[in-house]
């Protein structure tokens, strides 16, 4: 009898600790999401600042300092979808792009996908996501022979078709991407909030290759190989022409920007003018050179009440001081992933060492949410709590942080 009454307390005591054990190796717990935050670091003439460590950043929820369970940089996949504007005048614009992917494809892994679509007034999938570099070419040589380059432009349906593509084909582990081609005249509703948030939903940075209007719009004249008529006063084009047979009853509507670079910016993504030689290998390089911080959220949604606010540890501000921050808070779940707004931390102009948080201020219109320059006021916590927070490695192992950051590569 007494062995067994004595039996029950230690197997109560060893549960207890299997559990504890457990415990120590849980990342997930019923009161916390899984979140990530996708953030870009850049210096003051916009050129990325890679080779940060885990340990040079600070992640705050609600202002509580946050662990990062996970960290990733250049070695996680990406999955691109090239969104290519085939309307009329874009064919000198598109071979440049064919030309310089051969070169530019380089910078991306073995674990990278990059996807096909073309548009004019419709949208059209060329070709699906593929890892193989040669795949690829053949799919941009392939839009330059099949494609007629003789339509109209709808550019805010093409954003939201590419985004919706993107949220159901690329991988759930993947960063995600669209990379655009066009001249930026559309003749469809500009519509840059229902872009973002499409953008949004499907966790998907758009990037801007901004090629230059070549369209002669003149009376009479059209779009060469377009077929269009007489404009109408009011800016009415009446015509044929496109690939398509042109918009409802022959009616276009004259072009004007759909702000793309403005939807790009507010993604987080980038501009670069497409006749630069180096616009695309830049764009793939920028976009692989991007910071993932895994933590445990205590939002249920990426809209959810719980403000994230990231920025870089004192000593690596003192290696980086005009360093500014542009980062997302992405929710992800089994059935789904949800994106917030882009936010922005900018250089502190305050003293280093009495500052490392700022204060949230109004975001504008847009839709951004920037940080302002940090009221000056002592840490609350003691500085190196960088080092008891920031737990992931590189290989989002634990592992013992140093208190600066290395050089940059």
């Amino acid at each position: 009898m007494f062995i067994r009454s004595l039996a029950l307390p230690l197997l109560l005591i060893t549960a207890a600790v299997v559990i504890q054990a457990d415990d120590d190796t849980v990342v997930f717990h019923s009161d916390v999401s899984l979140a990530r935050v996708d953030a870009q670091v850049v210096d003051s003439h916009n050129r990325t600042i890679t080779g940060l460590r885990v340990t040079d950043f600070v992640l705050r929820e609600d202002g509580k300092p946050q662990p990062i369970r996970n960290f990733a940089s250049e070695d996680m996949p990406i999955d691109i979808l090239l969104l290519l504007d085939v309307s009329a005048s874009m064919r000198p614009h598109v071979q440049r792009m064919a030309d310089a992917a051969q070169d530019a494809l380089r910078v991306l892994t073995d674990k990278d996908r990059v996807a096909i679509m073309v548009f004019d007034t419709t949208t059209r999938v060329r070709q699906g996501f593929r890892s193989n570099r040669s795949d690829i070419n053949r799919g941009l040589s392939d839009v330059l022979y099949q494609e007629r380059f003789n339509g109209g432009t709808h550019i805010t349906y093409a954003m939201l078709n590419a985004a919706d593509y993107v949220r159901r084909e690329a991988r759930p582990e993947a960063r995600r991407a669209i990379i655009i081609l066009t001249d930026d005249g559309s003749q469809d509703g500009r519509d840059d909030a229902g872009v973002g948030r499409a953008l949004s939903r499907a966790d998907a940075v758009l990037s801007f290759l901004q090629a230059e209007d070549l369209t002669p719009q003149r009376r009479g004249g059209g779009y060469p190989g377009g077929g269009l008529g007489t404009t109408l006063p009011g800016g009415i084009i009446l015509g044929g022409g496109g690939r398509r047979g042109g918009y409802p009853g022959g009616r276009q509507v004259a072009n004007h920007s759909a702000g793309t670079a403005d939807i790009a910016k507010d993604s987080g993504g980038d501009v670069f003018p497409v006749d630069d030689a180096s616009a695309l290998e830049d764009t793939l390089t920028r976009l692989r050179q991007r910071y993932a911080l895994n933590y445990n959220s205590a939002a249920t949604s990426a809209s959810d009440g719980h403000p994230v606010q990231v920025d870089l540890t004192n000593a690596a501000r003192r290696h980086y001081p005009d360093a500014e921050i542009r980062y997302r808070k992405v929710f992800l779940s089994k059935d789904s992933r949800q994106a917030g707004p882009i936010s922005i931390t900018r250089a502190h102009s305050a003293d280093l060492s009495d500052v490392e948080t700022a204060d949230r201020a109004p975001g504008p219109a847009n839709g951004v949410d920037e940080l302002t320059t940090p009221k000056r006021r002592r840490v609350a916590v003691d500085q190196s709590y960088g080092s008891n927070v920031n737990l992931a490695g590189p290989d989002g192992d634990n592992s013992s942080p140093s208190s600066a950051p290395g050089p940059p590569k």
